[in-house]
């Protein structure tokens, strides 16, 4: 009688034991779920930041073309500034979306062509840095418009 009086309990310490691994793993499941949710946003975010950069290289490089707009290379010119104001916070899918654009002239190519330089940054949503500042992505890309 006595053994079977020391062995009661182990059945639910057994249970109690199964319960916590258990448990341990779906955090684990649950942690890689966060995680990779974060890396497929980010990714979404910088496909987004690459296909508008090549979509303001290709209209900088027909404007530079077809010579339309003079004050396009210049990037304090109106035309300029009033399209890529437009297209960047009106219509791209990129939270908090700024464009930075460098212009330079390239002396050993022909007197048309430009060297722009874009860079993309964005506002990441739910996330914030130690200080308590939302973090943000960026993309930069150069290019040569003739």
């Amino acid at each position: 009688m006595n053994k079977k009086g020391n062995a009661t309990g182990y059945v639910l310490l057994e249970a109690l034991v199964a319960l916590l691994i258990f448990s341990l793993g779906l955090l684990g499941l649950i942690g890689f779920q966060a995680a990779s949710m974060k890396i497929a946003t980010d990714s979404q975010f910088r496909t987004e930041a690459a296909m508008l950069a090549d979509e303001l290289i290709a209209k900088m490089t027909v404007y530079n073309l077809s010579n339309v707009a003079v004050d396009f290379a210049s990037p304090s010119g109106s035309q300029f500034t009033a399209w890529l104001n437009n297209r960047v916070q009106g219509a791209s899918r990129l939270p908090n979306a700024q464009v930075t654009t460098e212009f330079a002239s390239v002396s050993h190519a022909t007197t048309t062509t430009l060297v722009v330089r874009l860079n993309i940054t964005w506002s990441v949503p739910g996330t914030t840095s130690n200080g308590g500042r939302e973090v943000a992505g960026a993309y930069e890309t150069r290019a040569l418009l003739f």
